[in-house]
């Protein structure tokens, strides 16, 4: 096997990239599909389906183990930075937070978040449903699950927010706030220890179970609670923002959703295909390996774009526009393999939530006039505001 690939600088920092990196994938896969890249250090990436989930699939290949996030993080992220079988030890003991039975058991509460959220701005005709809604739901639905207080719910989001997304063009920015966090949330599990009333919340089970025979460390709740943060205050956002996108552009779609014409639980697989909000994630090969065409040394970065998954026209004909009938439940948007996403369960229940809401309260709304989407640079690309109008409401729901 010779060393083929496309030599093309893809950046999922780049401000301009993120704005369409589809079209910039498609390229590389219609040459070799194999692409290497000299930015952050080099790495090599697959744009076919079938590649970015071998990357996932086979741990033992594409280690997760020096970490997943490129560039690296400050701190290990635990468990997403362990391959099987200390991941899958940790992840038993986590996964009873995130199970389909506990996101649907949380239905009411999660209804009423986001009915609060829509009261406040109903009446008013008007609003910018990310800053207003989507990201805000996504921070009061799950820190109570994490056991983070709510009253903290702005604080976090505005600095864990910056950190996703300023990491590269702020780097003494983005330590400072590293640092901040880092304080706020290991002294957060020491209070928890000593505290009289016991919780049943993600951090409670950081304090009392056992990982591999042993009791955590208050530095490793952190690095643990750090990466649930980063899941909770941003990736779900993005796609209930780019469902609510797209369903603005196209009010044929809200009333096939409204007549039952199209069920739910598929229309919300195909939006989660077509936003990715979690675009990449980076993975070191332990050994020569043969990947999409090419040939990636030992000791790699490799990066699984799960966006040239989802986009890829022998897995998904049309890739590039959003037909809410199609069958999408194979997409690659919350991964797959030992690594598959712990808040998937979670994730669809709040956008199926929030998606009927939308539709029930304030279903006339339309984006505004002259709306330019854009778009933020990371690992997760989200909307950064979505300004819609609509007939104002007469009073809040009840």
């Amino acid at each position: 096997m010779t060393a083929n690939y496309t030599e093309a600088d893809y950046n999922h920092h780049s401000p301009e990239i993120a704005q369409d990196p589809y079209s910039f994938l498609a390229a590389v896969r219609g040459k070799c599909p194999l692409g290497h890249s000299n930015e952050l250090g080099g790495f090599y990436f697959p744009t076919t389906y079938e590649g970015v989930k071998r990357v996932f699939a086979e741990y033992k290949t594409f280690s997760s183990a020096d970490g997943a996030g490129l560039p690296d993080q400050l701190v290990r992220l635990l468990p997403v930075d362990l391959d099987p079988p200390s991941h899958t030890r940790w992840r038993r003991v986590l996964n009873r937070f995130f199970t389909q039975e506990a996101a649907e058991a949380d239905r009411p509460r999660i209804q009423g978040l986001a009915d609060e959220l829509i009261d406040a701005f109903a009446a008013r005709g008007n609003a910018d449903l990310v800053n207003e809604l989507t990201r805000p739901f996504l921070a009061m639905t799950t820190l109570p699950v994490l056991g983070v207080p709510l009253s903290d719910r702005q604080m976090l989001s505005e600095k864990l927010l910056w950190m996703v997304h300023h990491r590269l063009n702020d780097h003494d920015g983005w330590v400072q706030r590293y640092g901040e966090i880092a304080a706020y949330l290991t002294n957060l599990v020491a209070e928890r220890r000593t505290a009289t009333e016991r919780r049943d919340d993600l951090l409670q089970c950081l304090i009392e179970e056992e990982f591999d025979g042993r009791m955590l460390t208050d530095t490793e709740g952190y690095q643990v609670l750090i990466l649930a943060l980063f899941g909770a205050l941003d990736s779900t956002s993005s796609a209930m923002s780019g469902s609510l996108y797209h369903l603005g552009e196209h009010p044929e779609d809200k009333a096939r959703l409204l007549s039952g014409e199209v069920p739910w639980a598929g229309a919300i697989e195909e939006f989660l295909r077509f936003t990715t909000p979690i675009q990449t994630l980076r993975r070191t090969t332990s050994k020569e390996t043969e990947l999409d065409g090419g040939l990636v040394p030992e000791g790699s970065f490799v990066l699984a774009i799960n966006g040239a998954a989802n986009r890829d026209p022998a897995k998904f004909p049309e890739p590039d526009k959003c037909i809410i009938s199609r069958d999408a439940r194979d997409h690659m948007s919350f991964g797959t393999g030992a690594h598959i996403c712990i808040g998937r369960h979670y994730a669809r229940v709040m956008i199926d939530i929030c998606l009927k809401t939308v539709l029930r309260r304030i279903g006339d709304y339309r984006i505004e006039d002259g709306f330019q989407p854009d778009y933020t640079a990371s690992e997760a690309r989200a909307l950064k505001t979505l300004p819609v109008v609509f007939t104002p409401a007469a009073a809040p729901v009840g």
